[in-house]
Formats: C-alpha cells, structure tokens, sequence
C-alpha cells in the first residue's frame, strides 16, 4: 500500500501542476525554535474554495482546526516518501533503487492561548518511518546521502517514536528564550538559509547541519538550553546535553548521570546586511566531558553515526578490537563556523532571493575518526514568474578523516543539487541528484551516481 502511494500522487501532482503554477498565493510560515518551535502549518484565517489551495490536504477540517489552534492546540501530520537510485558507483548498483519515507506527528500546545500563561509552548514530535536505510547501504558514503533513512524508529513501521518532547518559555519579549526536555539540537543551532530543511532543500546530512556535532549530540537527547537575543542582529545560545541520550529512548536512564557523559555547546549568531542584503555569520564551539577512545585502526569506534559505525567499526575493525586494549581521552571539543548570506532578493518580496551558504568544522583528531569538514553552496527560493514559492540549490562538501586513518581511508566529497516544486501549498515535489566522490573515503569505490526524487505532504 505505501509504495503504491508515491506513483499515484505523483499523476496527480503532475496533472494539477499548470494549476499550481498560476497561482500566487503567499501563506505564513512558522520559524524554528528562536522565534518559536512550530512545525505545524497555520490555521488560515478563512479556507480558500479550491482544495488546490489549502494549506493542509485535509482543510480545516470544518473550522475545528482553526478553532483549536485558536485556543492553543494545534496539529501537524507531514508525510515524507523518498525514492532513490545509486545508477552508478559507490558500495553497491546491483538492487540499487529503494524506496523509504517517515511521518512527522506534531502537538503544539500554547500555553498563552489555552489562558494559561504567556509565552509557554509545549512541543511533542513523534517519527514513524519506513524503507529501513534506504539507499544509503548501496552508496556506501559517509554521510548519509539521505537523512531520512537515519532517522529513528523501526524499519517496519511498527514502532513510532516519541523523538522530541520539550517546553519552551519566551520571556521579556523574545529577548530571553528557556527550554528543556527531548531535543532536536538542530532546531536552534548550526541554522541556515538555504542548507537546513531535509524536507524541503538538501536531502544530503552535509547540507542539513555540520555532521561532526553528531559526535557531541545524538539526533534528539534530554538537555535544557537558553537562547539570549540582547540585540536585533545577535543572537547566543547555549545548550547542555546529554551526550548518551537515544531517540529510541526517554533520555531519563542517562541523562546527566555523573561527570562523564555532558555535552556542552555555545553559538553566537550575528545577523548582518551588507548592501542591504541579510545575511549571517555564525561562530560556536561543542565540548564534551565523556570518555572517548582514541581514533586507532585496531581500536574500536565512538558510534558517529550508523553509516560510519558500520563501514569503519565493525566491518573493517571489528574482529582485531576486541582483542586488543585501548586507550580514552578525558574529553572531546570542536569548532564550527557557518553562514549564508542573500545575494539578491526582490524589492516588492523580500521573501524571494537567491545567496550563498557555507559551513566549516574542525575537531580533535585524536578522538573523532573525522577531523574536518566544510561545505559551501547556493540556495534560493521563488524568482521565476508564477513560481514565488519553489526552492532551489546546488552544494558541494568535503570530508576529512582522521590522521590515524588516513593510510587506509582518505576524504569524501559530494556534490547535490535539487529543484522543490510546490504543487499545492500542502504538495512539495523535489528532484535530486548527487554525486559522490570516493564514497566511504575508499579510492577503490568508483564515484557514485544517486538520482532521486522527494515527496512532502503536509495532511
């Protein structure tokens, strides 16, 4: 039933498109936690006639909607389907076409509009998936040429897991933000423009956050953090979070037991407009206390991620590290860098532009089995005529192993590029295509060659 899903939608996308792309409707779209953890689309002040043009698939389910998010309640089901295809290279082509997909289920509750008091949110995100990996398994890259795939739950579908539930306190007008609970770490740091959103630009986790944070924080941990915002143009965040923590997992059975499993990391986020044109520079450090092996052929690896566990711990090393001793450094630290910035936005719609973004990392050598890693790119939104809501960009990355490693495994770099159609403002359609060179940091890989296409439904 699931795969039959994707190619019937996709007919249709395909027939309502001419529609789609004479419209011009422009709806309001909710920020990331600094300004507000909403993920859910906005209740419309009146549904429009046509289907066509509603926001969410399912309306306003009879003004319900718009009447519970009214009085702080609001709902969002977004479905994600991807197919993808390694035509080319990498670990393996043979049986290289997969298809994968998950769901985001949102609660939002609002603590200001339920009469309770101002400025509170409670957020609850849970994440069915299915497809297992994906395609990920047969490019054999690195970093996870689908994002998605990684995320948490079980292949079948059969368990959904509660992978963020937090509160947020806005206080003295949004100068001084509080939160705490289950958190996704990437909705208040490492932000970007144009290289954010696996949902709706890069598909590649080199372009949806600096992937060596991994190290420091796990796709969702408990943690509590403060968002500071002394000036229109700066912004200072600061987290402390469990570096154990699991999206499997309540967080609660190691959060913070003891000295030696606390990550702490610190963000500075400058908003600048050189021209007349925003953009923004970004400087911030992560630091963990937890005992990490030192990076070592024969030593067993801090899990970095499922993909790199699996191409560099247990399948080259895992029979030798057993039997062999091993040493742990008393802590591990990295610095990051990132910024984009518009080159040319619309004087009547400053919402519509084009700019650069880029990304950088560096990290201990000694403990981290990748040391470096930057990216750079171009992103924009709208711009061609009766098209002011698509998004479009092409990125590059590089990544650095460790010193250690290198005289078995050297760099990865990829190449991405997608076009996101917006058929309806519920129905987003994005082609993709990458190209990964030396996959897996393994020059016997030949460049692999991953064409996809994304779906995104918001119901």
């Amino acid at each position: 039933m699931r795969y039959a899903l994707l190619p019937i939608v996709l007919v249709f996308a395909i027939a309502t498109f001419p529609v789609r792309a004479q419209q011009e409707q422009e709806v309001e779209q909710k920020t990331p936690t600094e300004k507000g953890p909403a993920t859910v689309a906005p209740a419309p002040a009146t549904q429009p006639s046509s289907w066509l043009q509603w926001d969410t698939m399912t309306g306003d389910w009879n003004g319900a909607r718009k009447e519970l998010a009214n009085k702080g309640i609001e709902f969002g089901i977004n479905v994600h389907q991807i197919i993808q295809d390694n035509a080319h290279g990498g670990a393996h082509t043979a049986n290289g076409f997969r298809y994968s997909g998950s769901t985001d289920l949102t609660l939002i509750l609002d603590t200001g509009k339920m009469g309770l008091w101002p400025g509170g949110q409670f957020l609850l995100n849970a994440e069915p998936k299915w497809g297992g990996y994906g395609v990920n398994p047969k490019v054999g890259s690195l970093i996870p040429v689908s994002l998605d795939g990684y995320k948490p739950g079980s292949d079948d579908g059969g368990i959904i897991t509660l992978s963020e539930f937090f509160y947020q306190q806005v206080l003295f007008e949004g100068k001084l933000i509080l939160i705490g609970g289950k958190l996704d770490g990437s909705r208040a740091f490492d932000l970007s423009e144009f290289a954010d959103n696996e949902r709706t630009q890069f598909m590649n986790l080199a372009f949806r956050n600096n992937p060596l944070i991994g190290k420091f924080l796990p796709y969702t941990t408990m943690g509590v953090g403060v968002i500071v915002n002394p000036l229109d143009w700066l912004s200072i965040r600061t987290a402390v979070a469990d570096t154990d923590g699991s999206a499997t997992t309540t967080g609660f059975n190691t959060a913070f037991h003891g000295p030696t499993n606390t990550t702490v990391i610190h963000e500075w986020d400058f908003t600048i407009k050189p021209f007349g044109q925003v953009g923004h520079q970004r400087v911030g450090f992560a630091w963990s206390c937890e005992n990490f092996p030192y990076v070592s052929p024969v030593s067993p690896f801090k899990e970095t991620g499922p993909l790199l566990y699996r191409l560099v711990g247990p399948k080259t090393f895992g029979k030798l590290s057993p039997l062999l001793p091993y040493q742990t450094a008393d802590d591990n630290i990295m610095v990051y860098y990132n910024f984009d910035q518009y080159l040319y936005t619309k004087a009547d719609d400053p919402t519509q532009g084009i700019g650069l973004f880029g990304r950088f990392g560096w990290a201990r050598n000694d403990v981290n089995p990748v040391e470096q890693y930057y990216s750079i790119g171009v992103g924009g939104k709208g711009l061609i005529p009766t098209r002011a809501r698509d998004q479009y960009g092409v990125g590059y990355y590089v990544i650095g192993l460790s010193d250690t490693l290198r005289p078995i495994l050297s760099q990865e770099s990829g190449v991405e590029m997608y076009y996101n159609f917006e058929v309806t403002p519920w129905l987003h359609i994005s082609p993709d295509l990458q190209i990964i060179m030396m996959p897996g940091g393994n020059s016997h890989n030949d460049t692999a060659v991953v064409w996809g296409l994304r779906m995104q439904m918001n119901l």
